[in-house]
């Protein structure tokens, strides 16, 4: 999407600076899908957290109150 911008600026300059800006964006792009993929202990304990809250959650009142 960026290059196809780029590629079409009308100014030389403008099309340069844009197409490296573009290559920029997909390397961050590629990048940020590597570090979504490995995952962080962070990502994994915000999970485990939800999760917790979503099984209380679904519990019946009598059952919520026994665990507090």
């Amino acid at each position: 999407m960026h290059r196809a911008k780029a590629q079409s600026e009308p100014l030389e300059n403008r099309r340069k600076i844009a197409l490296t800006a573009a290559k920029a964006w997909d390397a961050e792009a590629v990048l940020q899908q590597e570090r979504e993929a490995r995952g962080s202990p962070l990502d994994k304990l915000d999970a485990e957290i939800t999760l917790e809250f979503a099984r209380e959650a679904a519990l019946p009142d009598a059952d919520q109150e026994a665990i507090i």
